[in-house]
């Protein structure tokens, strides 16, 4: 409910009581007022209507109070409905102004999230080409022994069945074969 809207519903309470209270008035008024009127008319009748009479204004009496006094509770009514508007605006504000802090830190924890993301990324993109890096250096190193130790055992290989062949005469098989070879 607006603030707006909540201001005329008191203010049209307010006038309720206030139209009752001038309304009880003018029925007291007209109480009164017809009562002195028979009082003229019925001048004999008079000693019988006299305790009536102090009936009315018994209750004459006791209605002004009460009429006072709910005159009274309308006026304090108002007072309290003005100052429940004015704590509702305030907390209205309050609240508005949380919720702006609310989304103001939500968005710097997604931009954080974010910036902590794209560098969790280039760390893994980094640590990925290292230990590519790593894995070719090592490759290297474990190879190049390898194949040394292979070249030197070839060489050795090819040393010692050279030595070989070189004490044994070709057979006649293999004589022919060069032969043809050659021609």
């Amino acid at each position: 409910m607006s603030e707006e809207i909540f201001r005329i519903v008191i203010t049209v309470g307010v006038g309720l009581v206030a139209l009752c209270a001038l309304g009880m008035t003018f029925v007291a008024l007209g109480i009164y007022r017809a009562v002195a009127r028979m009082q003229e008319k019925t001048e004999g009748v008079f000693d019988r209507m006299e305790p009536i009479l102090d009936t009315v204004r018994k209750v004459a009496e006791d209605s002004a109070p009460k009429v006072a006094s709910i005159t009274a509770n309308a006026e304090l009514v108002a007072a309290n409905a003005r100052d429940i508007s004015t704590d509702a605006k305030d907390i209205s504000s309050v609240a508005r102004q949380q919720a702006h802090q609310f989304a103001i830190v939500g968005e710097d924890i997604a931009d954080r999230t974010r910036s902590q993301a794209a560098k969790m990324d280039a760390l893994v993109d980094e640590a990925v080409v290292q230990v590519h890096v790593a894995g070719e250096q090592v490759r290297k190193a474990v190879m190049a022994p390898v194949r040394e130790v292979s070249g030197v055992a070839a060489g050795i290989k090819a040393a010692v069945s050279t030595y070989a062949a070189a004490n044994r005469r070709p057979g006649f098989v293999n004589a022919a074969q060069d032969e043809e070879m050659f021609i």
